[in-house]
């Protein structure tokens, strides 16, 4: 099975580098754009099945894509992005560029009732693979997440320090593949894909 984990438009929080967390922010009007190509892009795929993080700014993506692809989404909030709990809605740069640690970071979460990273991780990669194992069956398969989720799944996948996690970059609406095998009980992740945005060169 492929899957195809694409990250949402753009919000004004990107735009301003604002932690969005689990905020309820709202695509802009680049960001409906954005999904609209992707949506494109994918309607040739050959997808069976759509899931979705339901927070706004993914499930606004996946209304878009899911009206060109004319499938039904599902949601679940086990995919939203890493809350920074009363830090969600602060500038990036006030806080995160001159972290030199996760130890660092996670003390900040302590300290701001954030979500550990620990957890955070396991907690989207424990649902990535529920999804796969249930459509293990499909061919093609689409969810619709975001940045910190979708490098927490490669970084998993290529059992990866916080450097490699730190340093894997998705833009919105950027398109990364994942090949998935099962077979005697054994699952196999490949990466096929990372950080694709060449459906926006001639837009």
């Amino acid at each position: 099975m492929r899957i195809f984990l694409v990250r949402h438009g753009e919000t004004d929080h990107n735009k301003n580098r604002i932690i969005m967390g689990h905020l309820p922010t709202p695509l802009n009007e680049t960001g409906k754009n954005q999904a609209k190509i992707l949506a494109d892009e994918l309607k040739e795929k050959g997808i069976q099945v759509i899931y979705s993080s339901d927070l706004v700014r993914a499930t606004e993506t996946a209304a878009i894509i899911s009206l060109e692809l004319n499938l039904p989404v599902n949601y679940t909030d086990k995919l939203r992005e890493h809350t920074l709990g009363d830090l969600d809605g602060v500038g990036i740069s006030e806080l995160l560029d001159e972290m030199d640690s996760l130890k660092e970071f996670d003390d900040l979460m302590i300290k701001h009732n954030g979500e550990l990273t620990e957890d955070f991780m396991t907690r989207v990669w424990e649902e990535f693979r529920n999804i796969a194992r249930e459509n293990k069956e499909k061919d093609y398969l689409l969810i619709v997440l975001h940045g910190g989720c979708i490098r927490s799944i490669i970084a998993r996948i290529l059992d990866a320090s916080e450097v490699i996690f730190d340093n894997i970059k998705q833009h919105n609406c950027c398109i990364n593949i994942i090949d998935y095998t099962e077979s005697e009980g054994k699952e196999k992740f490949s990466i096929d894909l990372v950080n694709d945005v060449c459906h926006f060169t001639d837009k």
